[in-house]
């Protein structure tokens, strides 16, 4: 499973080849931005989410794999947990039912 941090590295390792190249890195230098908010890929489409995962690197046949990693309801909670996801955020584009453990039982 990947996670934010490693895709962060990804677009970082990216940037640095695109410079070493003599190539634009403006696209990258604008996900690089993007990345700082840790619960980005919950408030964006999922065709934006699979372009900054091309754009990084990601291979087509991971890519859908990899945009479940980072939409999956595990990832959710983690991110909450951690103060990172408002539930009332209303540019969440991805929710997932909080967990209670009162209701877990029933």
């Amino acid at each position: 499973m990947i996670h934010i941090d490693e895709i962060k590295i990804m677009n970082e390792t990216t940037i640095a080849y695109l410079k070493k190249m003599g190539q634009n890195i403006e696209r990258n230098e604008i996900i690089n931005e993007i990345l700082k908010d840790e619960a980005c890929f919950f408030k964006m489409d999922k065709e934006d989410v699979i372009m900054i995962l091309i754009s990084i690197g990601i291979s087509a046949e991971k890519v859908e794999q990899t945009y479940s990693d980072l939409v999956s309801s595990e990832e959710y909670y983690s991110l909450y947990q951690k103060g990172k996801i408002d539930e009332n955020d209303e540019d969440l584009k991805i929710k997932y039912k909080k967990y209670d453990s009162k209701d877990l039982f029933n």
